[in-house]
């Protein structure tokens, strides 16, 4: 193992199938894009992958502008960040294969990794973790300040959107773009919306938390009913809260990934 893997351990955690995988890519406008990606794995020495099973604008945003960001989460609630280059796409070969073997894949009638994306791993974090007392005090003192930031101009989101940011065990990362370039992403489980247009979190100076750049930003959140949702917009600090002004909203789950807001006009058609 080199400087980047030197603990087997970890090596083989991030290396699971049950865990939480998350890819931040940049858009058209330089926003973080972050995609749900649980087949990215180390390989080897200095390397990253993950295979493609569906088609989604993080795909071509890698291959555009290179420079990605990653998070992995493990049950355990330990995760490690890091950035990474993208290098080559295959549909074919060893690792091809062995994601093939996966048995998500292997017994899975419907799809299959069709492709496998290779990246240069440029830094890894050491290990983080968290708690789940950590997670609920911070989630009831986030509710306690969310009042007083309340934004409700444009009423973005909709009762079920909301309700999916309002779920105290639903799992929140926030992405920015680091001063390399690099999308990076960061933990806010104990964030929750603060009227239709807004994001907050209490504790946005501590920890992995006190490295966010004001700016813009991305929130992507997933649950354990495997619902996601991408909201685009920008971040900005007051006090100890962390403020996100949401401006896009993406739905990235299938069978239809697209922006839902602002919404886009019906097209009339013409040609048959």
């Amino acid at each position: 193992m080199s400087n980047f893997f030197s603990n087997e351990e970890d090596y083989n955690k991030m290396s699971s199938d049950g865990k939480i995988g998350l890819v931040a890519t940049i858009d058209d406008d330089n926003y973080p894009h972050v995609s749900f990606l649980s087949s990215i794995q180390p390989l080897g020495e200095d390397m990253m992958t993950f295979g493609q099973f569906t088609e989604g604008l993080s795909k071509r945003f890698m291959v555009e502008k290179k420079q990605a960001g990653f998070l992995i989460f493990t049950p355990e609630l330990e995760y490690w960040t890091g950035a990474m280059d993208y290098e080559k796409t295959e549909c074919s070969g060893k690792e091809f294969e062995l994601y093939n073997m996966k048995p998500l894949f292997r017994y899975n009638s419907y799809f299959g990794i069709g492709k496998v994306h290779y990246f240069k791993l440029k830094r890894l974090s050491a290990k983080n973790n968290t708690t789940m007392l950590q997670i609920i005090m911070g989630a009831l003192k986030t509710r306690m300040l969310a009042l007083s930031k309340s934004v409700s101009a444009k009423k973005i989101l909709n009762p079920i959107t909301k309700g999916m940011f309002n779920e105290i065990d639903g799992l929140k990362f926030i992405s920015y773009i680091d001063k390399e370039g690099y999308p990076q992403i960061v933990p806010i489980i104990q964030a929750c919306p603060s009227g239709t247009d807004r994001i907050v979190f209490a504790n946005a100076k501590q920890g992995a938390a006190a490295d966010i750049i004001e700016g813009k930003a991305s929130i992507f959140f997933t649950s354990l009913k495997m619902e996601s949702l991408l909201v685009k917009g920008t971040f900005k600090r007051a006090g100890g809260m962390g403020i996100f002004d949401i401006e896009r909203v993406y739905n990235p789950m299938q069978p239809l990934p697209k922006y839902v807001y602002p919404s886009e006009p019906i097209k009339k058609v013409e040609q048959y």
